[in-house]
């Protein structure tokens, strides 16, 4: 009954103090709302139209064409288009398109003669990101339909009465698996964390540790008031108050977690899958009771000053060193890459690629031993309190 009606004291000053509260969820809100459109328009600016050229006209090149399709073959975000050079031209300067390639006229002729593509890439400027990366598209292309005419003149070598219907074919074949990034080059993609969308995450959980924070701290300016009303519980008075707060911190910490990351996984582009849930559900878990754990340790061994420095010194690690601003590959070579197995970093890490990527990553033994540990001393540190 005494500790049901220190919750309802602390809940009371809650109600007095709601501004507070609503204050710092606009805050926090209104960051997430921030990240998550700063995403969007990342992800808008990192989309490529590029465009297709096609002077020669012969079958071949035709086949190319339809090959390509709509460029969902060469990777994510591309579109791919075909235009006549003045149209391509006029888009270009436009810059609705980031550029377009041209095959030459005689293109195919030239290969069968001389084994040569002639092909011609035109764009905006040669020093953008998106320049460069157009040209290295371009190679790529390049190099595929190279090895598919080259599996062409092989098959005509090798059956010189095959029917024209039968050259067709076996074309069509070797040109759909070369322009497929998955079929005879048998290319394994590399996944980057698109930068907004990294950070959108990231922010999220900054915004976990800023709640919980700020509402430990203003549940922390009643305690006067409430040790006050509560004399009859002088004995183990100011440790009951600690885990009441400890307590309503992580409900509504929870809370906003349930919130956020329903938030995050709706309004980001993600290959999230709802099976996983339990896990983002336990992860999300683990970390913000090893925030609060950790928040109640503090308070239970340092006053002034000191609690002061030993809570900035967490804002740091959670901030810092965990992946939230500095991603952990930068931190890898650091003390041992002790920084990449800590707790916070690994509930980063696993977050990130749950949402991103529906991949589910090896917990490191710490992740379980860290939290394991932080638990027996808290409980041990109440019970020599209690004892005292």
């Amino acid at each position: 009954m005494k500790t049901i009606h220190l919750f309802r004291i602390y809940h009371s000053f809650l109600l007095k103090k709601w501004y507070l509260i609503i204050y710092l969820l606009f805050i926090l809100a209104a960051l997430l709302i921030t990240l998550t459109t700063i995403q969007h328009v990342t992800e808008d600016d990192n989309h490529f139209n590029i465009g297709v050229v096609d002077k020669d006209q012969s079958s071949e090149t035709k086949l190319i064409l339809n090959s390509i399709g709509k460029g969902s073959n060469l990777g994510k975000n591309v579109s791919i288009k075909g235009y006549d050079e003045k149209k391509a031209h006029d888009l270009l300067k436009q810059q609705k398109l980031q550029g377009y390639f041209v095959f030459d006229k005689g293109m195919t002729k030239a290969f069968y003669k001389q084994g040569e593509l002639p092909i011609s890439v035109y764009t905006y400027d040669q020093q953008s990101m998106k320049s460069v990366v157009l040209s290295q598209l371009t190679d790529s292309v390049y190099q595929r339909l190279m090895r598919s005419m080259g599996g062409i003149l092989a098959f005509q070598d090798l059956a010189p009465k095959a029917s024209h219907s039968d050259s067709i074919n076996v074309m069509t074949d070797l040109l759909i698996t070369g322009l497929n990034r998955s079929g005879a080059f048998n290319l394994e993609p590399i996944h980057l964390y698109d930068t907004g969308s990294y950070y959108a995450i990231t922010g999220f959980l900054a915004t976990v540790f800023i709640f919980a924070l700020s509402l430990f701290t203003v549940l922390k300016m009643n305690q006067d008031t409430v040790l006050k009303a509560r004399l009859k519980m002088f004995h183990f008075s100011k440790e009951r108050l600690l885990i009441i707060r400890a307590l309503i911190t992580w409900f509504y910490t929870m809370l906003w977690s349930i919130v956020g990351v329903v938030w995050i996984v709706f309004s980001i582009p993600n290959t999230f899958e709802l099976y996983n849930w339990p896990t983002l559900a336990i992860h999300l878990s683990y970390y913000v009771t090893f925030l609060i754990l950790w928040l109640l340790l503090i308070e239970l061994l340092t006053t002034g000053l000191l609690n002061s420095i030993s809570k900035v010194i967490l804002a740091i690690v959670i901030l810092v060193l965990s992946g939230l601003t500095i991603p952990t590959i930068f931190l890898q070579h650091i003390a041992n890459g002790v920084f990449n197995i800590q707790p916070f970093a690994v509930v980063t890490n696993q977050l990130l690629e749950i949402i991103l990527n529906n991949y589910i990553l090896e917990l490191h033994p710490s992740f379980y031993l860290s939290f394991i540990a932080l638990l027996i001393i808290n409980l041990a540190v109440l019970v020599w309190r209690y004892r005292q």
